[in-house]
């Protein structure tokens, strides 16, 4: 059982502390909206789909294309990770235009770059290297190095029979091979005759806070189940209390209720455009309108880097350390009404985004 760090926040809409979101989540791979049932918001979901890229590459002929890929306000278009994650190798591009690989103390000394340890105890010994990929920013002989290593570390997985890559990758430039076009579209499902919670069942934060706290917990947990299309929150439920404890926040009302799902590899730009739909949705309906939305931003446990800091995008400052795994934790879930909003931000031990 992993041990979770939940931070809550909250604040009112508009917000400018919800423009960030998007950009400093680079690795986002699902997104679940949840809403009292309305035609006019699932339309306004429906319209919204993206796609990214799956392609087969050795990591030196990734780092060579990588290396030319395009920039927009110092930004790199290009993001790219492993579709399948290795426990002990695997690297990713980020938004800064670096390739960061976090690698096992054995192939570390193999591919013989400079690189650092990271600071957690309980998990194996890994090390993070930062390889910066624009041009003209390492020295001749220090871009020859990585690019020895990088072949080396390619030769390594043609020995143990893995051959090339498996990337999913999002961004623009000339890529070759030729990339198989993954569509991600809305996925859409309905619920009759639920426990919704009221808009107002958070109060703000000048109550108790360890009440405000407690029923932002609630209210995330709710969220959670509509996600997964939890029976407990039928309004005609009628299990044993011995088998399942579960009560639904209160007050709340029974109702329809649609959940929204996109899942696949998302550039921040669509991420965005999603929080934005949200943000335009809840705040048009009247004062005292029952609408409350729900949305839970999944970002890939696998990838090495996972959170960047709005500083860290604009100066190329390191992003905290992690340990990437596929049953890691990385998860923001926003509950907004007409006027407000709450976050709750949960991710795993062995990451570094708090301390």
């Amino acid at each position: 059982m992993q041990s979770s760090r939940v931070m809550v926040s909250s604040g009112e809409l508009p917000s400018s502390q919800l423009d960030n979101v998007a950009a400093t989540r680079p690795f986002v791979q699902q997104i679940d909206a949840v809403f009292p049932s309305s035609e006019h918001f699932e339309k306004e979901f429906s319209s919204l789909v993206t796609s990214y890229n799956r392609a087969q590459f050795t990591l030196s002929e990734l780092f060579e294309q990588a290396s030319h890929a395009p920039l927009e306000n110092g930004r790199s278009l290009l993001k790219a990770l492993p579709v399948t994650c290795d426990p002990d190798d695997t690297w990713c591009i980020d938004p800064r235009g670096v390739l960061t690989l976090c690698v096992s103390k054995q192939l570390y000394e193999r591919l013989g770059l400079v690189g650092k340890k990271l600071p957690f105890k309980g998990c194996q010994e890994l090390h993070a290297i930062k390889i910066p990929l624009r041009q003209n920013v390492e020295s001749v002989a220090v871009r020859a190095r990585q690019r020895t290593a990088i072949k080396t570390w390619d030769e390594l997985r043609t020995q143990r029979g893995l051959g090339k890559w498996e990337i999913a990758y999002v961004g623009e430039g000339s890529v070759i091979p030729l990339p198989q076009v993954v569509h991600v579209r809305p996925q859409v499902s309905r619920y009759a005759d639920v426990f919704i919670p009221v808009p107002g069942i958070v109060p703000g934060k000048e109550t108790n806070p360890e009440d405000w706290r407690e029923r932002a917990s609630e209210v995330f947990e709710w969220a959670g189940m509509a996600c997964l299309g939890a029976q407990r929150l039928k309004a005609n439920d009628r299990v044993d209390p011995y088998v399942a404890v579960y009560e639904v926040p209160a007050p709340s009302r029974v109702g329809n209720l649609t959940h929204v799902r996109w899942r696949g590899t998302m550039d921040s730009a669509f991420v965005q455009s999603v929080l934005t739909t949200v943000v335009s949705l809840v705040t048009a309906c009247p004062s005292g309108d029952d609408s409350l939305i729900s949305l839970t931003v999944h970002s890939n446990p696998t990838a090495s880097v996972s959170y960047i800091t709005s500083t860290g995008l604009a100066e190329m400052k390191d992003p905290p350390s992690r340990v990437p795994r596929s049953d890691g934790e990385d998860t923001l879930c926003l509950i907004l009404t007409n006027d407000t909003w709450i976050s709750g931000q949960s991710i795993g031990k062995w990451d570094a985004r708090w301390g």
